[in-house]
């Protein structure tokens, strides 16, 4: 299954099965489930302004994870850093995830203050990075530009092809 988000009239943000499983996989459906995130890779697509989540970073031992709270340790900047040498410079990065323990859920001050130190801070291909939540029930996706326009992003549909 793919998840696609519109982001513009003329961009969509897709997540591939592989990247999917991997955020659900950490889903805090159980009372003592930690909180739990990393960052986004995948790519810009050359013949479109489509942006693919290919696959993500998980927990590390060095992160702080507690049921209502995460701290996204730098060895996640290093797994991005190596995955783009893998890749030859193709593998970017595009924002971070993390869970929260309630089904639908919604950003609270810690995370919108972590995303814009994300934007302003971070180095990124593109005008704008992503920063999905996962709840118990569904995932959530907002975005945030260089430019400092915050919105959520709306479903588009499943299982279309790139």
């Amino acid at each position: 299954m793919k998840l696609v988000y519109r982001v513009t009239p003329k961009q969509r943000l897709i997540i591939v099965e592989h990247a999917l499983k991997q955020m659900q996989a950490f889903a805090q459906h159980r009372s003592g489930d930690r909180e739990a995130g990393g960052v986004l890779l995948g790519r810009h697509l050359l013949d479109s302004r489509d942006v693919v989540v290919d696959e993500v970073s998980t927990p590390q031992s060095s992160d702080r994870r507690s049921r209502y709270g995460f701290f996204r340790s730098s060895k996640h900047e290093l797994l991005a850093r190596q995955r783009w040498l893998e890749e030859n410079s193709t593998s970017a990065y595009l924002g971070l995830w993390h869970t929260h323990p309630e089904p639908d859920p919604t950003p609270s001050g810690v995370d919108q203050r972590d995303w814009q130190k994300a934007v302003t801070g971070d180095t990124y291909e593109g005008d704008r990075l992503f920063f999905p939540i996962v709840g118990t029930d569904c995932i959530r996706i907002w975005t945030l530009s260089r430019r400092g326009t915050y919105r959520e992003l709306k479903l588009e549909n499943k299982n279309v092809e790139i």
